[in-house]
């Protein structure tokens, strides 16, 4: 009888002791999961912040916006008709002995 009651009490003081541990666990790791779940908010933040900038990128690089910028720059068109095309032969090792 006394060596069951022994058992169950080192049972109940080893659970208790557990329980005690646990629960320090717990706290200490409270603030990291805050943490974690800032930088978490912070990251879809920058994300949505990227996809926006992704999406300014796009829409200023069209075509129009492109020739609008070159007229204000007092830039000029060249059309692909004036511009002469110049074909050089190709040396081969053998032609530079």
């Amino acid at each position: 009888m006394i060596q069951k009651n022994h058992i169950y009490f080192i049972l109940c003081t080893t659970s208790i002791v557990l329980s005690i541990t646990a629960l320090i666990l717990n706290i200490k790791t409270i603030p990291l999961i805050k943490k974690q779940h800032l930088i978490t908010k912070q990251i879809r933040v920058l994300k949505e912040k990227n996809q926006y900038l992704h999406y300014k990128i796009q829409k200023e690089s069209t075509f129009e916006n492109i020739e609008k910028k070159a007229q204000a720059l007092n830039m000029i068109y060249l059309p692909s008709k004036k511009i002469k095309h110049i074909y050089l032969s190709q040396k081969t090792p053998t032609d530079e002995k």
